[in-house]
């Protein structure tokens, strides 16, 4: 590729706006910046009294109550959280916890057959707050009030389902352990996240819009361990990651996307294989060192979201804190969108994630061009 041809495809500077209709008359130009996705977090609101029903116990009384529920006697229970310490019980307690779960009364994976133990039941979040939109148009007794903005009818199922795990608490100042621990591991493993934001004019009000996209690079970090600023991204050109944009308004530096869309997006199987949300709504502040942030709400299939927690199997449960055929169970019982035409049941769940964006560029290429 030539340095012409290079620069005739780039987008956008998030550290200096560039125009893209430098070519175009004057009256259709208009003004654009890329970001990377520097974090991409569970949008946890964790304050005292949210869960009146106290936060859930720890895995090793999980697992006491979940082998008591398949049958095995008090005593072999004993023998067997004898050797529980943590990612360094004993071979013989890994197992017997890997394959508690009963299917015609031998043991199973309880991760691959969830519902081969059974539903110890996860306490749920009952306080008035959770970040994110009301998505469906209604309130209920179950929607919450986001504490920033106010806005009622917040429909929230996975922090309703997941937020009274302790590894899942948190707040805008602090990240949660679980997603903190899933986003910081994979970001250097898989293609970065990109989002593009064009506007007339970034320093008037008035109508947006944002585009979502996949990078065929991963971030590099700087000297700190954060997400290197003002790097340069090509966009993955693969038609399964192309977003339409989502259409919104600018006012005083906040970004707010309510028309909802759909957001495609491939991962990595440890966070999310894919991003897969529709329904898409987005709230952005536009901060004067170049960074955004702000909550990205919509609904995804739950049974992705689940993944994200059995694919790491007995080290989540033991040294992460997460129940997995526990939190199997909540995610279906709290799912409330989108039902299976032949079961009835919802296979997707409402939820927020808190985004930061970093500056960066974003160039288009060809199919199979390099």
């Amino acid at each position: 590729m030539t340095s012409r041809s290079l620069a005739a495809r780039l987008l956008v500077s998030a550290a200096g706006t560039v125009f893209l209709g430098l070519f175009a008359p004057a009256a259709m130009a208009a003004q654009s910046k890329s970001f990377v996705v520097g974090w991409f977090l569970q949008a946890a609101h964790s304050y005292e009294g949210d869960c009146p029903e106290g936060i859930n116990p720890l895995p090793e009384e999980m697992f006491r109550e979940e082998l008591k529920g398949v049958g095995v006697p008090q005593e072999e229970i004993e023998k067997i959280m004898a050797g529980f310490m943590g990612g360094s019980s004993t071979p013989e307690t890994r197992n017997a916890i890997i394959n508690r779960g009963r299917v015609d009364g031998k043991p199973v994976n309880a991760y691959n057959y969830p519902t081969s133990v059974p539903d110890v039941g996860f306490h749920e979040v009952k306080g008035k707050f959770a970040y994110g939109f009301n998505l469906d148009g209604k309130f209920s007794g179950k929607d919450y009030e986001d504490p920033d903005t106010g806005e009622k009818g917040v429909d929230n199922g996975y922090w309703r389902a997941m937020g009274c795990n302790l590894n899942h608490r948190g707040s805008k100042e602090q990240r949660p352990t679980e997603w903190d621990l899933h986003w910081d591991n994979n970001r250097d493993k898989m293609p970065a996240w990109l989002f593009t934001i064009t506007t007339e004019d970034f320093s008037k009000d008035g109508p947006v819009e944002v585009t979502f996209q996949k990078a065929l690079e991963r971030i590099t970090r700087d000297a700190n361990g954060y997400v290197r600023a003002d790097s340069t991204f090509r966009v993955d050109p693969d038609p399964r990651w192309k977003n339409t944009p989502l259409k919104g308004t600018l006012k005083n530096g906040m970004i707010t996307v309510d028309q909802p869309g759909e957001i495609h997006l491939s991962g990595d199987p440890y966070m999310l294989t894919e991003l897969d949300m529709s329904q898409a709504k987005l709230r952005l502040k536009l901060n004067e060192d170049g960074t955004t942030e702000g909550v990205l709400g919509g609904y995804i299939p739950w049974l992705r979201v689940y993944y994200v927690y059995g694919s790491s199997g007995y080290s989540s449960e033991s040294m992460i804190g997460t129940d997995l055929p526990g939190a199997w169970y909540a995610l279906r019982r709290h799912a409330d969108a989108y039902p299976d035409p032949k079961t009835g049941e919802n296979t997707a769940i409402s939820t927020s994630f808190r985004i930061v964006g970093v500056p960066a560029y974003a160039i288009t290429v060809a199919a199979g061009e390099d």
